[in-house]
């Protein structure tokens, strides 16, 4: 089965308590490309004096693996119903956290606010000028759909381009997810206050 056409609704949103604000994009052609699920810790094989015997085990390894940081990107045409503005200041803002503010709603950001490990928050960024968003969007099936929900990602302002052609406006988003995963089964957007009202 494809998943055709490409057509669909992704949404940022910040980390505003209780009802976050968003940005909903409206795309054609998007290609979006992470991980289904966060990273888990290595598995360190330990043997007595290096011979495989009747007490060789696993140990966990360190937690970096574990709370490292995993690719995403997400390229499409944004259709004209989007205000490319709003999206360049959500962008700006990600690099620059004292100037966080999209059609004067301030962001917050999500840093901190999963948990990687199940029980610890993730850890804040050294640089508190950088700023994290989640993303969340459906992939339409035949039967029920599915709810990404890609948390805490992190998206410098210099990796990022916006390409305007006869064709269309092109976006093109690389970044790295520091959060969780989550993917849901007939799920709904979460709500939140549209940040273009």
């Amino acid at each position: 089965m494809k998943f055709t056409p490409r057509d669909g609704t992704i949404r940022l949103y910040d980390g505003t308590a209780t009802t976050p604000n968003y940005l909903e994009l409206k795309t054609d052609n998007a290609d979006i490309n992470h991980p289904m699920g966060q990273p888990r810790q290595e598995e360190v094989l330990v043997l007595f004096r290096g011979l495989m015997d009747a007490k060789a085990h696993y140990v966990k390894g360190s937690d970096e693996k574990l709370m490292g940081a995993v690719p995403i990107t997400l390229s499409a045409t944004l259709d004209d119903t989007t205000d490319t503005r709003y999206l360049l200041e959500w962008l700006k803002g990600m690099s620059d956290a004292g100037a966080t503010t999209v059609n004067a709603k301030t962001l917050v950001s999500t840093k901190v606010d999963t948990k990687r490990d199940g029980t610890n928050f993730n850890p804040a960024f050294a640089d508190a000028n950088k700023f994290t968003s989640n993303i969340e969007y459906f992939l339409n099936t035949s039967g029920t759909d599915v709810l990404f929900q890609i948390n805490e990602i992190y998206l410098p302002l210099e990796e990022q381009s916006i390409v305007e052609s006869a064709d269309g406006v092109n976006i093109n988003l690389s970044g790295q997810c520091y959060g969780t995963i989550v993917y849901t089964p007939a799920g709904s957007f979460t709500a939140g206050t549209d940040v273009t009202a």
